[in-house]
């Protein structure tokens, strides 16, 4: 392993432990899971993985604070010792398409990173709706691999994945939304990646960004911004990445904008005065962003910093360096999934590509604040490196 990152064998089968500085990660080959310990826990854990029982530890609790959280975090690390993880949501199990009929309906045969799909939509006002996500999609001739549709169904539309339904209840205006809500869910289930995250992508000729946060945090608002300035789109959501060679592969989709962004970028991105209006489920109206196809990278683009971004109206511009561990747990609060076939061998080069990559949390109360942050941010990393 690499200096730094000392691997720790556990008595559970096919676990390891792997320390880094005073903190630590368990990965289980098993599972497919990991989870990052500070130091305490990793004392606990190592204390379990030895035969230790969670009565024997709580003697050492100071009696001074008989606290629940005590006992509820040596209830999951004993969990971990034995190879239980927390529940994590079920992975989508994509259905195979079983045979294709010609549709009545509108329909278009268009690739997305490399996977044929054919989409199929309702004529008439909804088409350009129901088409606006797939814009930058080129078309293909290629055996279909998979269908999407739209289907009316009593007083409500639905998308149906392959002839199983993927989304229900929809209104006309969520259609949309609903076809860019069925590739993520293709993309998470059959792109070829090792690890997959909620995330945002730019790039220049010097760095790969990753702009990792969860739903509201203003990641592709900031992605928008910057590619009007000059960076280029990688990719809006997923940001799938390849551990060969630490690239994230380009993906031609548009940028999701909440209305509250629009006036702020519309300098930048006049089309959005006349882009189409979608809305989310919770009333949330949508615009797609469509960059030239010039704004896109051809080849994939190799990741360089890690960067969470938290907007606030009110708040100090910061940059916060992360430690590797704290670097994980928020890709695993903002939505990262470890790859079908990763392995051992496949975490720990993940785990040596965080160890390795400058990753932060930024704080800013505008997108020149986070543009200039993230300027002063990326030249302190290539004076580190020369």
């Amino acid at each position: 392993m690499d200096r730094g990152l000392d691997c720790v064998p556990s008595t559970c089968p096919r676990q390891w432990l792997y320390l880094i500085g005073d903190e630590g990660v368990v990965y289980s080959e098993t599972r497919n899971r990991f989870a990052g310990l500070d130091a305490s826990a990793i004392a606990a854990y190592r204390a379990f993985d030895a035969g230790a029982s969670i009565q024997d530890l709580r003697g050492f609790q100071d009696k001074r604070d008989p606290s629940s959280e005590f006992e509820d975090g040596l209830e999951a690390i004993y969990a971990l010792a034995q190879g239980t993880f927390p529940l994590e949501e079920t992975r989508l199990e994509w259905p195979v398409l079983d045979h294709l009929e010609p549709a009545d309906s509108g329909s278009a045969n268009v690739e997305i990173l490399g996977i044929p799909v054919y989409v199929e939509y309702p004529p008439g006002p909804l088409e350009h709706l129901c088409h606006d996500c797939f814009r930058n999609c080129p078309p293909t001739t290629q055996p279909v691999r998979h269908r999407l549709s739209a289907q009316y169904e009593d007083g409500h539309w639905a998308i149906y994945a392959n002839g199983h339904e993927l989304l229900s209840s929809l209104q006309a205006e969520q259609l949309g939304l609903g076809f860019l809500h069925a590739v993520r869910s293709l993309l998470y289930a059959e792109a070829e990646y090792d690890v997959a995250f909620h995330a945002s992508m730019v790039a220049d000729r010097a760095h790969g960004i990753m702009l990792c946060a969860p739903r509201e945090s203003g990641k592709s608002t900031l992605a928008a911004y910057l590619v009007a300035q000059r960076f280029e789109l990688v990719t809006d959501e997923p940001a799938l990445l390849h551990l060969d060679d630490a690239s994230v592969s380009p993906l031609s989709m548009p940028i999701s904008l909440k209305e509250g962004s629009w006036p702020v970028l519309q300098r930048d991105w006049p089309q959005l005065a006349g882009a189409l209006v979608h809305t989310r489920s919770d009333g949330t109206r949508i615009c797609l962003l469509h960059p030239r196809q010039a704004r896109f990278p051809a080849l994939p683009q190799r990741l360089s910093h890690i960067v969470f971004p938290d907007y606030r109206s009110s708040s100090a511009a910061d940059a916060e360096r992360l430690s590797p561990l704290r670097t994980l747990s928020l890709l695993n609060e903002s939505g990262m999934i470890l790859g079908k076939h990763l392995a051992r061998e496949g975490f720990e080069a993940f785990l040596r590509l965080v160890c390795a990559t400058p990753a932060y949390k930024l704080r800013y109360a505008s997108l020149q604040e986070a543009g200039e942050l993230m300027h002063k941010m990326t030249g302190e990393s290539s004076r580190e490196r020369s």
